[in-house]
């Protein structure tokens, strides 16, 4: 993308970081290179389907400008942000020519098969677009649908009345095309055919764009649906780079434990301990403050982690769904920790970092637990220790233990 938010670039980085090093195992850095790949690119949204008209013109509407005459036989095109335009054009005989410029007519004489578009747009600086070529033969959209499913992250499908043999061929097209997919119906609400009011299996949501006579259609109505098309492809977008960001933040809790365990750091382990200097200099009613605020938590911790380390050991006696039951256990423990938190008072300085720790927790366990698994329970219960090593660590400057 052309600009990234402080939080993507910051998991991008520490992404990047973890599969620089030498202790994670190659499926492990795949993913990291997965990640990295979905979250540096524009999100890609391939208009799909029979009406290849409508589709056009759904595309011109789209960037707010024409890329090629609509009356004429339009090739598979692929459009994103550049600079400077700029147009690559594989052949039939799978030669390619290269031009600065917007598409030209004249290369639709030559049997371009695949145009690869670069412009200035705006609205291309989140998204590209896919425009894909094919006929309403089965066979032909079928085969077509195959090589866009690796190119395509939001699938737009184009009807007008979403008919068996589009439902059939819908049906059978790859599972990777129905992560996130839209029905675009271009129907008016007499002539919606039923789709207003459900929403066919393997699309996330129906949109009516206006009128599916594409004659009646004027551009400015047609320029209001796909406005309105676009804003909720921007919100579900956000919501799919938070998946993203969602799971970078596991699998770097995930593998930052193993990394750390592989090389492990003595000193680290040791409970820091104040100077002499330092102890002198300890606020009393402020250390008393922290005693009282931190102790029960701590106990409840401690009371909670303990049974949770007995299911892990006795997973195998206790219950099938060992792991399942260690997650949402390990999810109400750090939300119990973050509703005691909540009550702590902003003056106490010391508490500070303690309430960002558990509020993190907290959404670790909950990502856990949505992921799910064995490998999944471990991790839970590793948070739960760390967050014990925590709140110790913070009553160890005041020398007062809790049991």
């Amino acid at each position: 993308m052309a600009s990234l938010a402080p939080r993507t670039r910051k998991t991008l980085e520490e992404l990047e970081a973890l599969m620089g090093s030498a202790a994670i195992p190659p499926r492990v850095a795949r993913s990291c290179e997965h990640l990295v790949e979905r979250l540096r690119r524009p999100i890609r949204v391939g208009l799909i389907g029979f009406e290849t008209g409508l589709r056009k013109r759904l595309l011109s509407a789209l960037l707010g400008t024409e890329v090629l005459p609509e009356r004429m036989a339009w090739p598979t095109i692929e459009i994103g942000f550049a600079e400077k335009p700029h147009t690559k054009a594989t052949l039939a005989d799978a030669s390619t020519l290269s031009a600065d410029g917007m598409p030209r007519s004249d290369l639709l004489d030559r049997d371009a098969v695949f145009l690869e578009v670069g412009a200035p747009i705006d609205a291309l600086r989140r998204v590209t677009l896919l425009h894909l070529a094919a006929s309403e033969d089965a066979e032909e959209q079928s085969a077509a649908l195959c090589w866009a499913a690796r190119r395509i992250d939001f699938a737009l499908w184009c009807t007008r009345d979403f008919s068996p043999p589009e439902a059939r061929i819908w049906s059978a097209a790859a599972p990777e095309l129905k992560n996130h997919a839209y029905l675009v119906a271009f129907a008016s609400e007499p002539d919606d055919h039923g789709l207003r009011g459900r929403t066919p299996p393997g699309f996330e949501r129906v949109m009516f764009l206006p009128t599916g006579n594409a004659m009646r259609c004027g551009a400015k109505d047609l320029q209001v649906g796909a406005n309105r098309l676009f804003e909720q492809l921007a919100s579900d977008i956000d919501d799919a780079l938070g998946e993203d960001l969602d799971a970078a933040r596991v699998l770097l809790f995930r593998c930052g434990r193993r990394v750390g365990a592989s090389e492990p750091e003595p000193a680290a382990l040791e409970t820091p301990r104040p100077s002499p200097a330092e102890e002198d200099a300890l606020d009393i009613p402020e250390t008393a403050e922290l005693v009282d605020l931190l102790s029960e938590p701590l106990i409840f911790l401690k009371r909670q982690a303990r049974d949770l380390f007995e299911a892990l050991e006795w997973h195998d006696a206790v219950s099938a769904d060992w792991a399942g039951e260690v997650l949402e256990r390990c999810r109400e423990v750090t939300d119990g920790l973050r509703d005691r938190a909540a009550e702590w008072p902003e003056d106490v300085g010391p508490v500070s970092a303690l309430r960002g720790l558990v509020d993190d927790a907290s959404d670790m366990a909950t990502l856990l637990q949505i992921e799910g698994g064995a490998e999944q329970a471990e991790d839970a219960a590793a948070l739960l220790l760390q967050i014990r090593s925590a709140f110790e660590a913070s009553l160890a400057r005041t020398a007062t233990p809790v049991n």
